[in-house]
């Protein structure tokens, strides 16, 4: 039945599920696509309507500018003040007075003057000083014909706007004054309404580095944060936040407009009840289906089933069916197959009990066969305690050196150990041939890296201390020094054995480089030279893999070295322990 009941899950229950939820994402993911897409459009149309607006309000500059009464007045040509009052009241102010009027968002309009000898008569014109220092270092690097719009209030999201543009004499080699017109919140009232700011809708400014410049900000959570700070995109959509976004050049800004979801979508939020509805009845109209064809199929094997669980050594009756006939279909084969298969058992009865009994013979022999290693072992320490007790400390260190190598060698049934347990079988290993040839070998061990994590074969060393004790200190009569470096690279690890031995001739040495180069089998009797070296490169190669390797770098008369290089691969792929 759990069966059953899991085939049901697997075959009706999650594909209806994953199905209807597929068929929802799909059209909640297009509609949602389709509207910040539409959205994105009304910004940019709205932004396209406020560049439309400062150009508007920017052409006010050039009609102040090419009025020659206007720049004599700021460029101080007029001797007396009765001229400079005549042409202020008869040319001046009625055209700054157009200039408000038709642009009905300009607030105010100051000339700061640049000469001393320039009558302030009215609020029109204001002496230099007037004028903000941090807001005359921001506009003095503005350029003829260059202006500049500033928010008055950086910590708004619909701050006043003020434009700032120099006002040059008649040959525009000379500043004269400096044009500020002052723009009501009007301005971007309008161009927030124009894109659609209204309702739950909220618009706010960053920089563009994507900080937070306005009060609202704090509003977005942190994620949405990061993704504009990360993310050009012109819209996206984090979680239930739909994020339109635009830069304003003119004021150096990135206006984003952002909304809820589910405040867009509650017309699709209601067909959400038809469709899980329709999913529900498809799941019930499904499921009866499924019952009905599984109830036809199941029920003769959970008979089979059961009488499967009734067998035992004592009980090997077979299947028999009501009516007596089998039904030619893969369950009545099933069961067909079945009786055979317990005739078959019951007539193996015997002979399973006498292989049991042949089971136990080959455990006793078993059994015997471990009394040996364990015989060896306690007679070597029943020497070294001898040994210890006469006081001789050579033959105590012998017996326990020799008794760490043969458990070593016979007692662990796995192929693979760590690299500080091999070098400490090559230490005892050295010991005893250093208590053998005295002063004709010396040897010096040195581990610069992790031996305790580095995994690696039984017996991976052994051999090859054993060539150099062999081929390096017993060919020769002088004292010979042997050495076992290992360290490690970020590519590599290295481990060398090195002896101060005769070497090996150079054609010598390119035979035997060869022969490790080859994958077949030696096959002349001279070839058994370097088999060992030869097993040892194979192991390497195929324990460590890659480009792992057994390398022999000799000179004829200075030694040799045996150099073991294993290739690091991936954390994840290297042998540790």
């Amino acid at each position: 039945m759990r069966k059953i009941v899991l085939g049901y899950v697997i075959m009706i229950f999650i594909p209806v599920l994953a199905f209807g939820y597929h068929y929802y994402s799909q059209i909640y993911g297009n509609l949602t696509q389709q509207f910040v897409e539409s959205r994105q459009k009304i910004l940019e149309q709205a932004y396209a309507n406020l560049k439309t607006d400062f150009a508007r309000i920017q052409s006010v500059h050039r009609v102040l500018q090419y009025n020659p009464y206007l720049t004599d007045y700021l460029d101080g040509v007029y001797e007396s003040d009765a001229d400079s009052i005549y042409a202020l009241t008869r040319y001046i102010l009625p055209l700054n007075t157009q200039s408000m009027f038709a642009n009905p968002e300009i607030e105010s309009i100051v000339i700061y003057k640049m000469k001393d000898r320039v009558l302030p008569i009215t609020n029109l014109f204001r002496d230099r000083s007037m004028l903000d220092p941090q807001t005359e270092q921001t506009v003095s690097s503005l350029k003829a014909g260059q202006g500049k719009w500033l928010r008055a209030d950086p910590a708004a999201s619909d701050p006043d706007l003020i434009y700032y543009q120099y006002i040059y004499n008649t040959q525009i080699t000379e500043r004269i004054g400096l044009l500020e017109i002052r723009v009501r919140k009007s301005l971007i009232h309008n161009f927030y309404a124009a894109a659609g700011v209204e309702g739950s809708w909220r618009a706010l400014l960053l920089s563009g580095q994507g900080d937070p410049l306005t009060n609202e900000a704090p509003a977005l959570d942190k994620k949405t944060l990061r993704l504009l700070q990360a993310d050009d995109r012109k819209f996206f959509i984090n979680r239930q936040t739909i994020v339109n976004q635009l830069k304003l050049e003119p004021l150096d800004v990135r206006v984003i407009v952002t909304g809820q979801v589910g405040d867009v979508f509650r017309s699709v939020k209601k067909k959400e009840i038809v469709l899980v509805t329709m999913i529900v009845l498809l799941l019930i109209a499904l499921s009866i289906a499924y019952y009905l064809l599984a109830s036809t199929i199941t029920k003769r094997i959970l008979r089979l089933a059961r009488h499967m669980r009734t067998l035992n050594d004592n009980n090997l009756r077979q299947l028999t069916v009501k009516n007596g006939k089998f039904e030619k279909d893969e369950i009545g084969f099933l069961i067909v197959t079945y009786n055979a298969m317990v005739r078959r058992m019951d007539e193996l009865v015997n002979n399973v009990h006498r292989a049991e009994m042949r089971n136990k013979e080959a455990a006793y022999q078993v059994l015997q066969a471990q009394i040996k290693p364990h015989f060896l072992y306690n007679t070597l320490e029943t020497i070294r305690m001898v040994a210890e007790a006469n006081d001789d400390k050579e033959v105590a260190d012998i017996s326990f050196w020799f008794g760490k190598l043969m458990r070593y060698s016979l007692s662990s049934a796995r192929e693979e150990t760590v690299l500080a347990k091999e070098i400490e079988m090559v230490s005892f290993y050295m010991n005893i041939h250093k208590m053998r040839l005295q002063s004709r070998l010396t040897f010096e061990i040195q581990v610069a890296l992790d031996a305790e994590r580095l995994a690696c074969p039984r017996f991976l060393l052994q051999p090859l201390i054993e060539n150099a004790i062999v081929h390096g200190a017993s060919a020769v009569l002088r004292p010979v020094h042997i050495s076992l470096q290992a360290r490690e690279t970020e590519s590599e690890i290295t481990i060398d054995v090195t002896d101060s031995g005769n070497g090996i001739k150079p054609e010598k040495l390119l035979a035997l480089r060869e022969r490790l180069s080859r994958h077949d089998e030696p096959r002349k009797a001279e070839e058994r030279v370097g088999v060992g070296l030869k097993n040892v490169n194979e192991r390497v190669k195929s324990f460590f893999g890659g480009e792992s390797r057994l390398e022999i770098l000799s000179e004829s008369g200075k030694g040799t070295c045996l150099r073991i290089i294993i290739v690091k691969r991936k954390v994840a792929d290297m042998p540790f322990a």
